[in-house]
């Protein structure tokens, strides 16, 4: 019976187990991964691909200003008698009519010239596609550069809690060492309670550090909407990556063809232009082919009335011209122009203030490296002074305020060194994303 029990309860907490694992599923993700995600799962990116999808059905319904126009018209009256008089109106007769009249219509046009304006308006709509293309990039790169900062933050704080959980471990040795030495008379209780105040300043900072964590998971699975219970885990061979070091121009000749926000200026510029040549299609005529045929009956225009059905049928050329655009087209014309001489020098602005940007952002970089040496160097020393500090204290020849000074110098030292790492990786994907080039497939 106790083994019938043993199992019973041990198959319990199995099921249970299993229950908390399948509730926070845990994966290790690299931030490709977690942009790939986003292109299917993010909301906000799927709103920018629905703007394009409209920008596609603009054109398609521009496209049908090329079909021909055909015009169908079917009625049927009652006829009243006709009345017949002098010009004065005087000896008047009414005429019998047929009371039934019917009429049946159709007529075809295509414009075969309208000055350029279809062509010009279609391509206009084109470059507003381009356009619309061009914000759902620049709009996936921030999406993108925005879950890069929560994943390394995440990161950071994942690695920045094994380096607690480290010096907690080692300050309760320290404790235990220094329990034992009381208990030798060598060591003062004051000593262990300031140990112990450290400990559970570490324990504090620990317990700050598992929010930071959840807070930033949680950013993350809300952005790529994942199981609320998933727990993410960045990709550790992410530090080990060896990160290019171009010249500043290679990222600068970059920027100038992949930069959204440069694209979209260039390409406003160009729809002015079309907007210009449809601006001056208006001063040209509109010349379209015309046919149509007309059933009609009865024939009213004889009296007595013709009780008799009459087909007429014709075909020709049509000619339209806006007499009026002459002199009011001057001033919209005037008005574009200036809109054009504007989107100019906003262009010009654009691409001096990316030129900024994309120096500020290569100069972090590079310093970025040169923190990274120091704070290396900086850990490097800050644990050989500890080494030396708690040989002395072990021997008695410094105070307890000295070791605790040490183990809060190298615990600053191992912080800023994650710190320092994550900085490099941050400062490069924020030079991709100045230039315009933060995607999927970057390694």
């Amino acid at each position: 019976m106790k083994h019938i029990t043993k199992y019973i309860i041990t198959g319990s907490l199995l099921v249970y187990a299993f229950g908390i694992s399948a509730q926070s599923p845990k994966r290790v993700m690299s931030l490709n991964e977690l942009f790939l995600l986003a292109d299917t799962q993010s909301k906000s990116i799927k709103i920018f691909e629905s703007a394009v999808k409209g920008n596609e059905e603009d054109i398609a319904v521009a496209r049908n200003a090329y079909l021909p126009n055909v015009e169908f018209s079917a009625s049927a009256t009652y006829n009243g008698n006709a009345w017949v008089a002098e010009r004065d109106f005087s000896n008047g007769e009414t005429y019998t009519s047929p009371h039934f009249g019917n009429s049946f219509a159709i007529e075809a046009s295509q414009v075969i010239f309208a000055g350029g304006a279809i062509h010009n308006n279609i391509q206009s709509l084109k470059l507003q596609k381009e356009i619309a293309e061009w914000s759902l990039t620049a709009h996936r790169q921030e999406i993108y550069f925005l879950l890069t900062g929560y994943y390394l933050d995440l990161y950071k704080f994942r690695n920045l809690l094994t380096v607690y959980d480290k010096n907690i471990e080692q300050t309760r040795q320290v404790i235990r060492d220094m329990q034992a030495r009381e208990a030798a008379g060598v060591a003062l209780n004051n000593d262990i309670t300031r140990y112990e105040v450290q400990y559970q300043n570490l324990q504090y900072k620990r317990t700050e550090l598992i929010s930071s964590i959840h807070i930033y998971n949680n950013k993350l699975v809300t952005m790529l909407d994942l199981p609320p219970q998933t727990e993410i885990y960045p990709d550790t061979t992410l530090l080990d990556r060896q990160l290019p070091r171009s010249q500043e121009q290679e990222f600068q000749e970059t920027a100038f063809r992949t930069s959204p926000l440069l694209n979209k200026n260039r390409l406003a510029l160009d729809v002015l232009g079309k907007k210009e040549k449809v601006a001056k299609s208006e001063y040209m005529p509109q010349i379209t082919l015309i046919a149509g045929d007309n059933l009609k009956g009865p024939i009213t225009y004889e009296i007595p009335t013709i009780d008799n059905n009459i087909n007429t049928w014709y075909i020709g050329v049509g000619l339209k011209y806006n007499i009026g655009s002459l002199y009011k087209n001057s001033k919209s014309l005037s008005r574009l122009r200036t809109t054009i001489e504007q989107a100019q020098r906003e262009l010009a602005s654009s691409e001096e203030d990316v030129t900024l940007q994309v120096r500020a952002a290569y100069i972090r970089y590079l310093d970025s490296f040169e923190l990274l040496k120091t704070q290396e160097k900086s850990l490097q020393l800050a644990r050989e002074n500890y080494e030396v500090i708690a040989n002395r204290y072990a021997n008695d020849l410094v105070l307890v305020t000295d070791l605790v000074d040490a183990d809060n110098l190298r615990l600053s030292a191992e912080v800023q060194h994650v710190n320092a790492q994550i900085n490099v990786i941050y400062n490069y994907y924020k030079l991709l994303y100045t230039t315009g080039s933060l995607n999927a497939t970057n390694k």
